[in-house]
């Protein structure tokens, strides 16, 4: 079975840190936006613990791969990137073969690399679409997601589909002062993902309703196999401790108190902190600003009124889903309270 885990060779990466000053590394984590506070064209970045690696993200658009080893730290940056080739560009296939470009610990020593961060960083925020733009406003007003565009690994069981379930939010919530680990799918109004004329039934060819109930079906599958619930605490734990030694050793000069700190502690801390395992759908109503793609904002309305008009609120609701409509930037997730909620 293969398991899902977090991790990060922090300390071979502070080793290397503290002997290259003014490396690209510090230059990136110098640009991270902290859950909880609205991302600035200085701090544009969020960042993804995964296994081994972090990713960093612009509106919800992934900029960079960061890893470390032996020999120091690696950094992956797509080629479109690096080349400059923004979205709204001609695509030239024959000029871009290679899909990322490398960067070793040679080139993340020389300050002169850090030059081009603002590039590769304006560069993949052409390439950031409405919803990603609405997960990072979401990012911005809840201090508790700690994970963004969780990809969970494909189940090895014989027979089950090679199918790797995804979630776009991983919060932690502190209630009572209990920390407990709770799931959002994000979708923008205009998403047909959310809607069907039909009622959700699994078929022997498939399936027929709403996508995103398939969706949350895969990672509820997933999660119901064998040691998952247990994993993904652990995973989860691990990560909250990884931010905030990224924090200790990048944070220099930032905020000590802001609310992510304190959440990030709780979890660390926490013996066996609950999954709270029924994901909740967060429906954007509003067009997300900066946007390249002028759709009018008004289409969006439309959708967001059909959304619970139509019936389709009610049909999600019907199959045990927390739906949670954001009208605007800024919106707080609720907590999730579902029954199913194991330790």
């Amino acid at each position: 079975m293969s398991v899902f885990a977090r991790s990060f060779p922090l300390t071979d990466l502070a080793k290397w840190d503290s002997q290259h000053p003014g490396n690209v590394v510090r230059s990136l984590f110098s640009r991270w936006a902290f859950s909880g506070v609205m991302a600035t064209s200085e701090a544009p970045l969020r960042l993804g613990v995964r296994d081994g690696y972090v990713n960093f993200y612009v509106n919800g658009q992934s900029v960079a791969k960061l890893s470390c080893g032996r020999d120091g730290p690696k950094l992956s940056v797509h080629h479109a990137y690096v080349a400059g080739r923004r979205r709204s560009f001609p695509r030239d296939d024959a000029a871009f073969e290679q899909n990322y470009v490398p960067f070793d610990a040679k080139a993340l020593a020389d300050p002169t690399t850090a030059t081009l961060i603002n590039g590769w960083i304006e560069t993949a925020d052409s390439y950031a679409s409405a919803e990603k733009r609405f997960v990072d406003d979401l990012a911005s007003a809840n201090p508790g997601i700690i994970d963004l565009e969780m990809g969970l690994p494909a189940s090895d069981t014989p027979g089950s589909a090679r199918v790797s379930p995804r979630m776009d939010i991983v919060i932690a919530q502190i209630i009572d002062g209990t920390s407990s680990i709770a799931f959002w799918e994000a979708k923008c109004a205009n998403n047909p993902e959310l809607r069907s004329s039909k009622e959700y039934e699994i078929h022997e060819d498939g399936f027929s309703g709403p996508k995103v109930l398939n969706q949350v079906r895969k990672y509820l599958d997933w999660m119901a196999d064998g040691s998952r619930i247990q994993q993904v605490t652990e995973a989860y734990r691990t990560t909250a401790a990884l931010l905030l030694e990224f924090h200790g050793l990048f944070g220099v000069g930032t905020n000590d108190r802001l609310d992510c700190i304190s959440i990030w502690k709780a979890l660390a801390e926490a013996k066996d902190p609950p999954i709270i395992v029924q994901p909740g759908v967060v429906v954007g109503n509003y067009w997300p600003e900066g946007y390249h793609e002028q759709i009018a904002s008004a289409r969006m309305r439309q959708a967001a009124e059909s959304f619970a008009r139509n019936g389709h609120r009610e049909k999600l609701q019907r199959n045990g889903i927390t739906v949670f409509e954001a009208n605007a930037v800024g919106a707080l997730l609720p907590h999730l309270q579902i029954a199913q909620v194991t330790a």
